[in-house]
C-alpha cells in the first residue's frame, strides 16, 4: 500500500506542477499585456519645444531627407481638416499648410488609431476614445491625448525628426 500512496502523491504533485506551470506562464502573459497597455507617455525632452516640434515647415539646416531617412508621407496625401496613418503615426493637418505629427497608439490600451473621420475626430476603435486633430483628449477612457510625434516638412514631402 506504500507503493500505492507514493504513487498518488507523485500524481497530485505533477499536477501541482503543471498547474502551477500554466499559472505562472498565465501570470507572464497578463504581465505582458498590462506592461504594453499602460498610458503612453510622451517622449522625454524639451517641452518648451514640442509646438514646434510637431508642426510642418522646413527646419533649418535640414537636407532634402530631414537627417538621412526617407519621406513617410507626402503633404499631398493629407487632407486639410483630416488626416492618415502611416504605420505607428499619425499625421494631420488641423489647417492649410499646417502638420502635426502623433503615436498611433491610444495611450488607454496601446491599440492603433483610426484616421480622423468626416468631422475630424481620431478614434480608437477599441474602447472609443475621441482626439482631436491637434492629438487632444476629447473623451475617454483614454486619460491623456495622443503623443507628440516630430516630424519636418520639406519640398512636399514629411519626415520623422
Amino acid at each position: 500500500m506504500t507503493d500505492s500512496k507514493t504513487g498518488s502523491d507523485l500524481a497530485q504533485r505533477v499536477l501541482a506542477s503543471r498547474r502551477g506551470l500554466m499559472c505562472g506562464l498565465a501570470g507572464l502573459g497578463a504581465a505582458g499585456a498590462l506592461a504594453a497597455c499602460g498610458t503612453a507617455e510622451p517622449p522625454s525632452g524639451d517641452s518648451s519645444s514640442d509646438a514646434d516640434a510637431t508642426t510642418g515647415g522646413t527646419s533649418e539646416g535640414a537636407t532634402g531627407d530631414a537627417g538621412g531617412g526617407a519621406a513617410i508621407a507626402a503633404t499631398a496625401d493629407v487632407p486639410e481638416g483630416g488626416g492618415i496613418v502611416v504605420d505607428d503615426t499619425v499625421i494631420v493637418q488641423p489647417s492649410a499648410d499646417e502638420f502635426l505629427a502623433f503615436s498611433a497608439a491610444c495611450p488607454h490600451m496601446g491599440t492603433p488609431v483610426n484616421p480622423p473621420d468626416a468631422d475630424g475626430v481620431i478614434i480608437c476603435p477599441n474602447h472609443g476614445s475621441e482626439f482631436s486633430l491637434e492629438g487632444e483628449l476629447e473623451k475617454g477612457p483614454a486619460e491623456t491625448g495622443l503623443s507628440p510625434v516630430e516630424i519636418t516638412v520639406e519640398d512636399g514631402q514629411i519626415f520623422l525628426a
